[in-house]
């Protein structure tokens, strides 16, 4: 949901804005005909022209987020009024920074609000002798940086330069018990550049603070239409001049705030009951909500919404806040911080909560578990309802590591396939399940039952698990084995005892996490496959060590390899058992591929897909009889086959890889006996290969059509959806001289019904918003595409709305969001399309990560800077369009130097060639032929390099040359 619930209400109350003007001299001149005719005339015919500046847009906002941990919840409301700003065209450039605490303890900014994202700037740089800079920190102020105070200086800094305000989203009750609390008053304009430094006037209080010597006034202003708009009339001093508002005093040397000491420390009790009495009533119901979940902030905002459906940030805000949390030293897969409950603080509050609304707090959580990890993963939630009501067991192996028979959906690779459910879900989840069914006591056997005995009951309590789901089964057969091993004589040692210890220590490890028991298992499977005769315990030992790589790959990559590469031995070892079972020889080649792929993915060495395909292989060759050929094995071959594809740089080779895959998935597909999702899922992988292959187009089309036709899950029903749409991009793309619009028309149908199934605030759904506005964006470049241009824009926009900040992606989709306000430009000739293009392809060129992406950037921005001097026909737009095509041609040149397959390096050397064909063109429109020659000589030059000689483009070099040098 949006943050802001009137945005338009906020862009008209904001308007005055475009009648500031800052106290420094106007950047930009223009002629003034009417002083220029009379200053001639009275100089009796002498032409003396007279100009003034232009002031109007001159001044530049700085619009920076405070990037403390608690300010996560507001990046939604940071995004919405970034959006609302750039749109206003009030301001030259709109700057946005994000507000870190460097490793000195000192500010520090960046473009994202990951501080290992991008490099990290000293503060400093916000500052601006010349007063242009308006500054707006969007903080709750209670961060670190608040608490030594740092920001409170940084305020005094900026404030005395140029007009600086505070936006505080918490609610007002809140500002007062922030680091930066406020006195109300009556501002006016006073002294200084533009007014920065306000006058204030109101009760003693206020008068009081505002005569301390040293002291400035900065306002406060809640994210509200009224209090944004009285504040821009004032900067603008179109209103009374004098408006009543809530402003921070701060001071050049404002000192840190003290820690509390060890006696101030309070108890559990009056943590909870000093937020009670202080928070709202929502908030307070909040966290009861929340004693039941993971602290993870995305889970804990999908908790809110489902349960508090009328609350909104200010009230997460309120529990984060409230000194019951504190923050986890151990980050998130996706980099969203976690948080823990103060000692005794989740016990006290989870006394209010009832058993059906900690059964529904579950389910919703489990919720978020399938549409993260995948419905192949531990649900760790469910097995509390297992105890509390009617939820079955789960899987004994989570997606990602062992037992996977069906992939992720469209965001396969590494992230998909090490889905790992981090382990405060379990521990929540077992928590609440103490509470509310009690566990009881460790079990310990009255009387040592024989060694065979102990495994054979626990092979039983095994079995009565994975048959009912009771956790206490499997609780059971651990303690059960594990006083087995503890009573065992050195000379009795067997082990088969130690190997099924192992086993179901890593099923209980599975079901409630926790790293002693990942780490019990592996000293029991060690111990087991130690033994001179052991050789089928090194199955145990493998999976184990397999498992407790895919759990430490998130810190430690090298230590993950060490653990991937002693698995894979210890699988040869088992696999070259003597009278091993054909379906258990099969299970164990199968864990060893996902073993070797496991490797390629830390790695990146595409050997070892190549050995995992070889061991398919020649596994299939042992068992000539296709008819009696185990299903698994080619599905298993045609996966691998297509991760080998895409990840080999050749393309043809790829094609190759992809082709042979497309045949294994057929083949895995023809059995029956596949449920409708296991059987779409195979599907959309030899689709995949199909795509891939650049063969088979008909063949995919009719396998989606079918399953469309078939196929109720919403998931599935959004990945087939996309594949119908690439479908389409690719019938489109191989018509040659005669492409169909309406491929690209049906394609991007495709896409946006494929958005009705993809979970949103996802990355998967960001990929898709990409792919659907690459093809709207195809769409609008044809001839009979302008109706495209806004749908373009549109969706775009969203997707860089939802693309995170500093990622590798970022680059791509600013640039094509750039080129499709280029093309609504080109149509419309709306200015505001035209700056903020240009605004974008300077942003693209910025975050660009590879130098042939930055050659594009440069290279449409140049472009951008030739239509704004067609248009408003400024000479300054022809220097910065000649140095933009500078720029993208250094890019090219190295991309070029460094090319990741021949196709780069063809593509590199053409975006140089055209960079310096428009450079060429850049001179001449500026009146100067002799740099217009060379750049056009070094674009046929670039040119001939290419092995059709560059088409249409290198003959315009030419043509255009040859005139120059006539």
């Amino acid at each position: 949901m949006p943050a802001l619930t009137a945005p338009l209400e906020l862009r008209r109350a904001l308007r005055p804005l475009q009648r500031y003007r800052p106290a420094a001299p106007p950047l930009r001149r223009t002629l003034d005909e009417v002083a220029t005719v009379e200053l001639s005339a009275r100089a009796g015919g002498l032409i003396i022209p007279v100009f003034r500046g232009v002031s109007r847009a001159d001044a530049l906002l700085q619009f920076v987020m405070d990037a403390s941990s608690s300010m996560r919840v507001w990046e939604r409301l940071f995004a919405e009024l970034q959006q609302i700003l750039g749109q206003l065209g009030v301001f030259r450039d709109v700057r946005v920074r994000y507000l870190h605490q460097g490793p000195d303890g000192a500010p520090a900014v960046s473009r994202s609000p990951d501080p290992a994202a991008a490099p990290l700037s000293s503060a400093d740089r916000l500052s601006d002798p010349t007063g242009r800079r308006v500054t707006v920190v969007v903080s709750d102020c209670a961060g670190p940086l608040w608490h030594s105070g740092h920001a409170h200086r940084l305020l005094h800094q900026l404030g005395r330069q140029a007009p600086t305000a505070v936006l505080q989203p918490l609610p007002q009750r809140m500002w007062n018990r922030t680091r930066l609390p406020v006195t109300y008053g009556v501002l006016s304009r006073g002294e200084g550049p533009a007014g920065a430094v306000l006058k204030v006037g109101g009760d003693a209080a206020t008068a009081s603070a505002a005569q301390r010597p040293g002291t400035l006034a900065v306002p406060v202003l809640p994210p509200v239409a009224g209090a944004l708009g009285a504040w821009a009339r004032l900067l603008s001093g179109t209103g009374a001049g004098r408006i009543s508002g809530a402003v921070a005093w701060v001071r050049a040397d404002q000192q840190p705030t003290p820690a509390a000491g060890a006696g101030d420390r309070l108890s559990s009790f009056q943590l909870v009951s000093r937020f009670r009495s202080a928070a709202s009533p929502v908030a307070g119901q909040l966290a009861v909500y929340l004693a039941a979940a993971p602290l993870h902030l995305p889970v804990m905002q999908l908790v809110q919404r489902a349960m508090l459906p009328d609350s909104g940030p200010s009230e997460l805000a309120e529990v984060l806040l409230s000194g019951l949390l504190i923050r986890s030293k151990e980050g998130g897969a996706d980099d969203e911080p976690w948080y823990e409950f103060a000692d005794g603080v989740q016990e006290a509050l989870l006394g209010p909560l009832g058993r059906e609304e900690a059964v529904l707090v579950l389910k919703h959580c489990s919720a978020y578990i399938e549409q993260r990890f995948g419905r192949g993963g531990p649900n760790f939630p469910a097995l509390a309802l297992a105890r509390l009501g009617d939820a079955r067991h789960t899987p004994p192996f989570p997606r990602g590591t062992l037992d996977e028979d069906e992939p992720p959906g469209d965001d396969e690779g590494e992230e998909a396939e090490d889905r790992r459910v981090p382990h405060p879900f379990a521990e929540v989840a077992a928590r609440v399940l103490e509470r509310f069914v009690p566990l009881p006591e460790q079990f310990v056997p009255a009387a040592a039952p024989p060694l065979n005995a102990a495994v054979e009951s626990a092979r039983e309590l095994l079995a009565q698990f994975e048959s009912d789901g009771m956790v206490q089964d499997l609780i059971d057969a651990v303690q059960l084995l594990r006083g087995a091993t503890e009573r065992e004589e050195p000379a009795a040692f067997d082990p088969r005892l130690w190997a099924e210890f192992a086993r179901c220590l890593l099923r209980l490890w599975e079901v409630q996490g926790g790293g002693e028991l990942l780490s019990e298992a592996e000293r029991a499977a060690e111990r087991a496959a130690a033994h001179p005769r052991a050789v089928r315990e090194q199955a145990v030992l493998a999976r184990v060590l397999h498992v407790a790589a895919a759990d430490r790959r998130r810190g430690d990559k090298r230590g993950a390899l060490e653990l991937l590469r002693r698995a894979d031995r210890a699988y040869t070892v088992a696999c070259a058992a003597p009278g091993l079972d054909p379906a258990e020889a099969l299970r164990l080649t199968l864990e060893r591929v996902r073993a070797l792929e496991a490797q390629w993915r830390l790695g990146g060495d595409t050997a070892l897909l190549q050995g995992a395909i070889g061991m398919l292989e020649e596994f299939a060759d042992a068992r000539p009889d296709q008819e009696h050929r185990p299903p698994g094995l080619p599905l298993a071959h045609g996966r691998t086959l297509l991760r080998l594809s895409g990840a080999t740089g050749d393309t043809e080779q790829a094609q190759l890889y992809a082709g042979q895959a497309a045949r294994s998935l057929r083949e895995a597909l023809a059995p029956g006996g596949h449920t409708v999702s296991g059987r779409a899922r195979i599907l959309l992988d030899l689709v995949d290969a199909l795509l891939l292959s650049g063969e088979g187009l008909d063949e995919a089309w009719t396998l989606v059509e079918q399953s469309l036709a078939t196929v109720h899950d919403e998931r599935l029903l959004a990945s087939l959806r996309i594949r119908a749409g690439r479908i389409r991009v690719a019938r489109y793309e191989r018509a040659g001289d005669a492409p169909r619009p309406a491929d690209l028309d049906e394609a991007a149908e495709y896409f946006a019904l494929a958005t009705r199934g993809t979970v949103r605030d996802s990355r998967a759904h960001a990929d898709l918003l990409a792919e659907w506005g690459a093809t709207l964006l195809t769409r609008a470049q044809l001839s009979d595409g302008a109706d495209c241009t806004g749908a373009a824009v549109r969706v775009l926009r969203d997707c860089r709305t939802e693309t995170v900040a500093g990622t590798a992606r970022q680059a791509e989709r600013l640039l094509m969001l750039g080129k499709a306000l280029m093309l609504r430009h080109r149509v419309t000739e709306d200015r505001g399309d035209l700056r903020e293009a240009e605004h974008l392809f300077w942003l693209a060129a910025q975050e660009a990560r590879d130098p042939l992406t930055a050659a594009r950037c440069w290279l449409e921005l140049g472009r951008s800077h030739l239509d704004a001097h067609r248009l408003l026909h400024r000479p300054a737009r022809l220097d910065d369009a000649a140095g933009a095509f500078r720029d993208a041609a250094e890019a090219a040149r190295t991309a070029e130097t460094e090319p990741e397959n021949p196709r780069q390096f063809l593509e590199a050397v053409e975006l140089r060639a055209a960079a310096h064909h428009w450079r060429g063109t850049a001179y001449e429109e500026a009146g100067r032929p002799r740099a217009a020659r060379e750049a056009y000589r070094a674009a046929r030059t670039e040119w001939r390099r290419l092995p059709d000689g560059g088409g249409g483009t290198a003959r315009l070099t030419s043509d255009r040359l040859a005139e120059l040098e006539r």
